[in-house]
């Protein structure tokens, strides 16, 4: 029984506690360690495969060894099938992005078993200007730009193709701009692209007569830097005041879209005690943009949107907490005003 039981385990059988034995699934026989490329992703489409005998034979024996590469676990679709005297091999066709590779070396009774899956990297990754979601910018001659991983040469050194198109017009129709044999990953475009419109872009990678193409995974948008992205009411600054020796504060907005607006200080009540649009310096209608900052856009105030705590009519209000509110293409927002009284 003992010496059944010893039969079995060399055999790679399962002994039972019943006592029936059943075979396990025994991986494939050793004897070839593979060195290379062995990470789950390569960095290079055209890698150099290695591996090691466990036993090398005495000195001046050749062994030939059989390599094949292929894009399933089967081998079946080959890419790679030679045999070789030395336990290394270059690959100088370069791989395509898509399905996962595997490897196997064989030598008389001696095998790496299969190596993989390993994923092969495409030839280019946009890094500027390419997202799901879309990007915006607000340089119209934005810098386009992307990562490749390595290639042996030849089939190197790679050289790109650029193309940047509306992403409203059709393929077959003329692009923005394109420009072909580049040798860097980075190109910036030859002319302002126009505001306000969404573009494509791509890049066709060549890898001697081999090429790959690589399209944004989204639109890019060149925006108007002066128009925000949203309405936005901020918070007056002094809060409370009169304070630091300023006896006025300031009251700064933006606007997304052109439209219709109020802006106006309430009492708690919610009676209009200072409107400052529509008025004297503003229309009814004003156009996307920022208000309130001075005419150089820094961090000082436009007269026109402070309060010194006077009403419409010039007198001043009693000191306590007010209110005020835009109202832009529907969109109603409200801050909190403490005015602590000219006379203090």
């Amino acid at each position: 029984m003992r010496r059944a039981l010893r039969g079995a385990l060399l055999l790679g059988l399962a002994v039972p506690a019943g006592g029936a034995a059943r075979r396990l699934r025994v991986s494939p026989a050793a004897g070839i360690t593979p060195l290379a490329p062995v990470d789950p992703v390569l960095t290079t489409i055209t890698p150099d495969f290695s591996w090691s005998l466990d036993n090398p034979p005495p000195p001046g024996t050749t062994v030939t060894y059989r390599l094949r590469v292929a894009r399933d676990s089967a081998l079946a679709s080959l890419v790679v099938d030679t045999a070789t005297d030395t336990a290394g091999y270059a690959l100088r066709r370069p791989l395509k992005p898509g399905r996962p590779l595997f490897w196997r070396v064989d030598a008389s009774s001696a095998t790496t078993g299969v190596v993989g899956p390993i994923t092969v990297p495409p030839w280019a990754t946009l890094t500027t200007l390419s997202a799901p979601g879309g990007v915006n910018t607000a340089d119209d001659q934005p810098t386009f730009a992307w990562r490749s991983p390595a290639v042996a040469a030849p089939p190197g050194p790679f050289h790109y193709d650029l193309t940047v198109r509306r992403s409203a017009v059709q393929f077959a129709n003329l692009p923005e701009f394109a420009v072909g044999g580049l040798p860097d990953t980075s190109y910036r475009a030859p002319k302002p692209l126009e505001r306000n419109v969404t573009y494509l872009w791509s890049v066709v990678v060549h890898a001697g007569s081999d090429t790959s193409l690589v399209r944004s995974a989204g639109v890019f948008l060149v925006v108007d830097s002066t128009i925000p992205p949203a309405t936005l009411l901020y918070q007056n600054f002094p809060n409370p005041f009169p304070a630091l020796g300023r006896d006025s504060t300031c009251i700064w907005f933006d606007l997304a879209v052109t439209g219709r607006v109020e802006l106006a200080i309430l009492d708690l009540r919610g009676n209009s005690v200072r409107r400052f649009v529509p008025g004297p310096a503003f229309p009814e209608v004003l156009p996307a943009g920022r208000y309130g900052r001075s005419g150089a856009g820094g961090p000082t105030c436009d007269p026109r949107l402070t309060w010194d705590g006077r009403a419409n009519d010039g007198r001043d209000v009693p000191a306590g907490v007010y209110l005020y509110k835009l109202n832009a293409g529907g969109v109603i927002q409200f801050r909190r005003i403490v005015f602590r009284g000219r006379n203090r």
